[in-house]
C-alpha cells in the first residue's frame, strides 16, 4: 500500500510539471495610459465586435499519409463560446475604464480580431504530444502559440487600423512543477490577453488623437474569397483506354466536334535495302610541275681518261 501511494505521489507532477511565460510587444506607455484615462473630452466607441479565429494545434506527426503533392489546407474556426464571451467581456471591461467605449454616449463602431496560432487544448495533447513525444519530461520540450489583435475603426478621413502581436511559450519538465500555481498555461494566457488589449487601448487612443476627429460607423466585414484549389502536373482522373475511332467520347456535349480519325498507313511504301558502299576512289598520282621538271645532271669525265675528239 505504502509503494502505490509513493508511485502515485511521484507521478502527480507529471500531470503540472510545466510553465508557462509571455513575450511581445505589449508594453504600455505610462505616459499615454496616463492621458488616456484623464481625458475627458474623447468621444468613446458606442459599439464593439469582437470575434476570435483559432488555428488549431498540429502535431508533426498529424501530416503522416497526407502527401506533399496537395497537402491539406488549415483552415482557423472559431474558439469555444465559452472563451469567446470571457474575452469580449474583458475587452468592454477594459475599453471602458478606458474612456473608450461608452454605449450610452459613444459613437462609431470599434472591431476587436484576435488571431491565435497554435492553441491547444489538454485534451489535445494527451492525444498527441504528451504521447508522440518521448522523454517528455526529463528533457525539456516547448510548445508555442501565438496571438495577433486587429483593431479596426473608422474617422472622417479613413480607415485606421491598430495591430498587437504577442507569443505564449510553454515549457515541459519535471523541474517546472512547483512554478505551475504561478505560472499556469490558462491563468498565463488570461493575463496576456488583457495585456493585449491594454496596450491596443493605448494605441487606439492615440490614433484617435492623432486624426482629430470623432469615430464612425465601420464599413460591414467583407469575407476573404476562397483561394482556388491549385492546379496539379497529374491528371485528375485516369484517361480513358476503351475509346475506339469512330465512336463518341464519353461525357462530351452534344454539339462537339468530332474527334479526328487516325489516317490509314501507306501500306506501299517500301524499305529501301540498305546500299553497299562505293569503293573508295583510288587518288590519281600526283603530276609534278613544270617548274620542278629538270634534266639529269651530266657527271665530269675523271682527268686521267683521255678527252674524246
Amino acid at each position: 500500500m505504502k509503494n502505490k501511494l509513493f508511485l502515485l505521489l511521484a507521478a502527480l507532477p507529471a500531470f503540472w510539471g510545466c510553465a508557462s511565460f509571455n513575450s511581445g510587444d505589449i508594453r504600455v506607455e505610462r505616459g499615454t495610459a496616463q492621458a488616456m484615462l484623464e481625458d475627458k473630452a474623447l468621444i468613446p466607441f458606442s459599439e464593439i465586435e469582437i470575434s476570435w479565429q483559432n488555428f488549431p494545434y498540429r502535431a508533426p506527426t498529424d501530416s503522416i499519409g497526407e502527401g506533399s503533392t496537395r497537402p491539406k489546407k488549415i483552415k482557423p474556426r472559431p474558439v469555444e463560446q465559452d472563451d469567446l464571451a470571457a474575452f469580449s467581456g474583458r475587452a468592454r471591461e477594459i475599453f471602458a475604464r478606458a474612456g473608450l467605449y461608452d454605449k450610452a454616449r459613444g459613437q462609431g463602431t470599434l472591431r476587436l480580431d484576435l488571431t491565435s496560432f497554435g492553441r491547444w487544448t489538454y485534451g489535445d495533447l494527451f492525444h498527441s504530444f504528451l504521447v508522440d513525444t518521448g522523454f517528455i519530461f526529463i528533457i525539456p520540450a516547448s510548445l508555442r502559440v501565438n496571438y495577433y489583435l486587429a483593431s479596426d475603426f473608422a474617422v472622417s478621413t479613413s480607415t485606421v487600423r491598430v495591430e498587437t502581436e504577442a507569443r505564449h511559450k510553454t515549457t515541459f519538465h519535471l523541474l517546472m512543477a512547483p512554478l505551475y500555481p504561478f505560472f499556469s498555461p490558462g491563468a498565463r494566457e488570461t493575463g496576456l490577453l488583457r495585456q493585449m488589449l491594454w496596450r491596443s487601448a493605448t494605441d487606439v487612443y492615440a490614433k484617435l488623437k492623432a486624426a482629430g476627429a470623432a469615430p464612425r460607423q465601420l464599413p460591414p466585414k467583407v469575407k476573404p474569397p476562397e483561394s482556388e484549389t491549385p492546379s496539379i502536373s497529374a491528371p485528375p482522373m485516369a484517361p480513358d483506354r476503351t475509346w475506339l475511332p469512330g465512336q463518341p467520347l464519353e461525357g462530351a456535349p452534344a454539339n462537339a466536334e468530332p474527334a479526328p480519325l487516325p489516317e490509314k498507313p501507306d501500306q506501299t511504301w517500301v524499305v529501301p535495302s540498305a546500299q553497299p558502299q562505293a569503293e573508295a576512289a583510288q587518288p590519281a598520282p600526283a603530276i609534278p610541275a613544270a617548274s620542278e621538271t629538270r634534266e639529269p645532271a651530266k657527271v665530269p669525265p675523271a682527268p686521267d681518261e683521255p678527252l674524246d675528239d
